[in-house]
């Protein structure tokens, strides 16, 4: 309610009181009984948290207010995470008013002064009726967190980096995947400002990329058995048949991979107890014991590789080698990148010359 100084009062209580003297008979007593009748009413004017109250009285104001900021209330807040909406409201997140407080206040303002004071108002068309606003609390942010972090939770996907395995003797391939992650923040600015003006808001998905793309290529040595098999785009697309390592220099197994890519190799003596009477090197050409092609293994001293010595294939014979026919490793050379994971596995006895599968017996050679 409008303040009015002392001398402003004072003198405007002469002029009423003249008005009303100057009034025809009993003009000043019904406005006396008017001011009493008022004095349970809102004068016209009157707006509760925008809400006009004019002439009504504590309840029906205090229904009228409390309507009105409930419908803002219960107005949801919702934010759309990876195609799923999420809302809440005011209300749900323990927020309170104080509509009825905010209704005495008024009614406090507009009794204020005295009946003469309060009649000029009412001549003056109200122009000092109250004029209050609702108080809100403040909202748990808590609560806002948690529904940040539920939202976060059932989008979270862990990427997954391309793989293969060794399973039961064989190679299985898993693909790689995309994650996902969920800005839990951004998602807490979205529904505070949903909130704030009743607008939606997205929030998308983060992409978490994997480490490794697809193993396209994976090699596959089956030691006893004395098979090479070709894995591309994770099936077996070519078996070649070796020699593998002898029972007193067996073949390593385990996971490797290829280091290096030799074309028309030059063999090394390793000054090993079988290479002993071998030259210090052999370069290319039909007495190398490496072939035309070799692929070196990160097993230490291990290749796969050509060798003159086509009757050792199909037999352990090796020292801890890998050996192809030239034609088998020559085809087998440009299909297998540098990087690619060899895969050797025991998979039977050592096959031995003189069983029954041999057709004649070993040609040592360099590995």
């Amino acid at each position: 309610m409008t303040r009015i100084p002392g001398k402003a009062k004072v003198a405007l209580t002469v002029t009423l009181v003249a008005l009303l003297v100057g009034a025809p008979a009993g003009a000043g007593y019904a406005a006396y009984q008017q001011d009493a009748a008022m004095r349970g009413l809102l004068p016209s004017g009157s707006e509760i948290g925008g809400v006009d109250v004019s002439r009504l009285d504590r309840a029906t104001a205090i229904d009228a207010v409390t309507d009105a900021v409930e419908r803002e209330w219960d107005r949801p807040a919702t934010v759309t995470v990876g195609g799923k909406k999420y809302t809440t409201t005011l209300r749900k997140l323990g927020v309170r008013h104080d509509a009825a407080a905010a209704v005495d206040r008024a009614f406090a303002a507009a009794s204020g002064g005295n009946w003469l004071t309060r009649a000029w108002d009412r001549i003056t068309d109200g122009t000092a009726s109250p004029r209050e606003d609702v108080e809100l609390t403040a909202y748990d942010p808590r609560k806002i967190t948690a529904l940040a972090q539920r939202a976060a939770k059932e989008h979270a996907v862990t990427p997954r980096d391309a793989d293969v395995a060794l399973t039961n003797g064989w190679l299985t391939f898993t693909q790689s995947r995309t994650g996902y992650t969920v800005d839990t923040k951004a998602v807490e600015t979205a529904f505070a400002q949903a909130l704030a003006d009743g607008k939606s808001r997205q929030v998308p998905l983060a992409e978490v990329a994997p480490r490794t793309g697809e193993v396209d290529t994976a090699v596959l040595v089956r030691a006893g058995e004395n098979k090479l098999y070709l894995y591309q785009g994770g099936r077996i697309t070519r078996t070649f048949g070796v020699a593998t390592g002898s029972p007193r220099y067996a073949t390593p197994t385990g996971r490797f991979e290829v280091t290096l890519k030799r074309y028309l190799p030059t063999w090394v003596n390793p000054w090993s107890e079988w290479s002993m009477n071998e030259p210090a090197r052999i370069g290319p050409g039909p007495n190398n014991p490496l072939g035309t092609r070799a692929l070196n293994l990160s097993a230490p001293g291990i290749r796969i590789h050509g060798t003159p010595a086509w009757n050792s294939i199909g037999y352990s014979v090796s020292h801890g080698c890998i050996r192809m026919r030239m034609p088998d490793v020559e085809a087998l050379y440009p299909l297998v990148p540098q990087g690619a994971p060899v895969f050797i596995v025991q998979a039977a006895p050592h096959r031995l010359p003189g069983s029954p599968a041999s057709t004649g017996g070993p040609v040592a050679d360099g590995g």
